[in-house]
């Protein structure tokens, strides 16, 4: 079970890359957002959370694209 420490740092990471994908993708937070919450994005950072906070954002966002394009999401 995860606890509040691990749930209050895996929503600041879901948040920074929510703003990093924001950046680089050109499009805005409300849209990134919304296209994590309906391609699972959000649980998929949960649950590989154990890893992802060893790498950058900007690696996980690398991750997160991959993830994408397997489920033929165009961004």
């Amino acid at each position: 079970k995860i606890n509040m420490s691990e749930q209050m740092q895996i929503l600041y990471m879901q948040t920074r890359l929510v703003r990093l994908a924001s950046e680089k993708w050109g499009v805005p937070m409300a849209e990134v957002a919304r296209l994590f919450a309906d391609n699972k994005v959000f649980a998929y950072i949960a649950n590989l959370w154990g890893l992802f906070h060893l790498e950058g954002d900007e690696m996980v966002l690398s991750d997160i694209d991959d993830y994408l394009k397997q489920k033929k999401v165009r961004v």
